[in-house]
């Protein structure tokens, strides 16, 4: 990684093109550890395609925070900002939909950065709760957010093309 300090700022309708192929890159490199199957490239292009990120981008309850080094997307996090009950435990506030950071700057300070902007918006928000789910199996994810004070509440299912 360059020396460049990332610079945050808020996305734009814009920006619809690099959040998909941003968030594509994270989807497969999370969850295709034992190669591409189809199912889960059909869930990477529908989810994430760049029409999906455009619709999401215009919602007036979403926001999405980028994280850039020079011209480059290297993180995004993306907020629903209505209070919204979790699928575990008795929270309600806004939800971190998804905050992904590109491998090769994972570690180093820019997904902590993007979560602090989620967080901030959900205490603009008046929401009080920022809470999210994270896959069982991404063990780097649940990590960083242990560290970052998040507790593990409960159980949910998430399902695709039959996995669960």
């Amino acid at each position: 990684m360059s020396t460049l300090e990332p610079q945050l700022r808020s996305a734009t309708p814009d920006d619809a093109v690099t959040i998909a192929a941003l968030a594509v890159q994270v989807f497969l490199d999370t969850y295709a550890t034992d190669g591409v199957r189809p199912d889960l490239a059909r869930e990477a292009y529908a989810e994430y395609s760049t029409e999906a990120f455009a619709i999401r981008l215009q919602e007036p309850s979403r926001r999405f925070f980028l994280a850039e080094q020079g011209t480059g997307l290297i993180g995004v996090a993306e907020v629903q900002v209505s209070a919204l009950s979790a699928p575990a435990g008795a929270v309600v506030g806004a939800e971190l939909v998804r905050l992904y950071v590109q491998p090769r700057v994972q570690r180093l300070g820019v997904g902590k950065r993007l979560l602090q902007d989620a967080e901030r918006a959900t205490a603009v928000a008046a929401l009080g709760s920022l809470w999210l789910t994270a896959w069982e199996g991404n063990h780097r994810a649940r990590s960083f957010y242990a560290a970052c004070g998040y507790q593990d509440i409960g159980a949910t299912t998430f399902t695709f093309e039959g996995n669960s």
